[in-house]
């Protein structure tokens, strides 16, 4: 009996070494992987575990507490999935040069949706090919949904402005339209490689609004007011004329910053590396809910 119950101890402390070190080998290989995703930008969305089984412990006891303890790992490893992306996330996903400027990889699948235009120089001269359109619910479009709105995708996302300097791994800094084009056009398989790059400070920004995931794409130092109701396709009447009755109020997904549409601007300091993820938080507070809307 005494042995038994030494067998059943050691077994029990030997669980217990297992679930802190997140499974045997866990902690070398969770080292591993995360400096593979650091390399490749990847984010973390729950811990690394290695084999869940082959312990052979005999005892209902201890298998209980085995099965706890994977429980409690799932619930870890869910609340960790649901988490939204943070702004150092968002930036690691990007390549910071001089000029304000970020370059960075999206793939498209064919047909990419998007409408291509020379841009404009400070001079008046061209600098090379941009995107001027994103075409409604386009491959584009979709990777941008995946992207901004339910993050299924890790990746970037594109915005109108957003000039070209290389397809598939080609550099196209100095080419043409048609020139572009005929690269795609020869591509092999169903998708494409975009190298882009975005001024992060002066370029337009990418509002949505949520919970529907409606875009609009805004130049700073715009009305937010206009930005709501392009992405909604409707005119918004708001309780007062200068958000202070709180029926207007939105948060921004990331920052937790509140926006007032009704009377904000656009903010000027915005890295557009970051969509502008707003949802719906009314205030409750006051007699906001008795006042009629203006206009009405």
């Amino acid at each position: 009996m005494f042995s038994r119950m030494q067998a059943v101890l050691a077994a029990v402390a030997a669980l217990a070494t297992v679930r802190s070190l997140s499974f045997v080998g866990g902690a070398r290989v969770a080292e591993q992987r995360g400096t593979l995703r650091a390399l490749r930008g990847e984010r973390r969305t729950g811990p690394e575990t290695s084999s869940e089984a082959g312990f052979g412990i005999p005892t209902a006891g201890a298998l209980a507490l085995g099965a706890s303890a994977v429980a409690l790992l799932r619930r870890r490893t869910e609340s960790c999935v649901a988490l939204r992306a943070t702004r150092v996330e968002w930036f690691r996903k990007v390549k910071r040069i001089s000029g304000d400027r970020a370059v960075f990889d999206v793939t498209i699948k064919k047909p990419m949706g998007i409408v291509l235009e020379y841009l404009p120089d400070k001079k008046g001269g061209l600098r090379g090919v941009g995107i001027s359109e994103i075409v409604q619910d386009g491959n584009a479009y979709e990777l941008n949904k995946k992207v901004c709105v339910t993050e299924e995708d890790e990746g970037m996302w594109i915005l109108e402005g957003d000039r070209i300097i290389g397809v598939n791994g080609i550099e196209t800094v100095d080419a043409s339209i048609d020139d572009i084009a005929r690269i795609v056009g020869e591509s092999e398989g169903d998708s494409v490689s975009l190298t882009l790059c975005r001024n992060t400070r002066l370029g337009p920004i990418k509002v949505v609004l949520m919970p529907g995931g409606e875009f609009a794409t805004v130049r700073r130092n715009s009305r937010l007011s206009a930005a709501v109701e392009f992405a909604l396709g409707r005119e918004i009447k708001y309780g007062c004329i200068d958000g202070w009755c709180g029926t207007c109020w939105h948060r921004e997904r990331v920052t937790g910053w509140l926006f007032k549409p009704c009377s904000d601007l656009i903010t000027t300091d915005w890295d557009n590396v970051m969509p502008m993820v707003l949802f719906p938080k009314p205030e409750k507070a006051g007699d906001a809910t008795l006042l009629q809307p203006r206009g009405v």
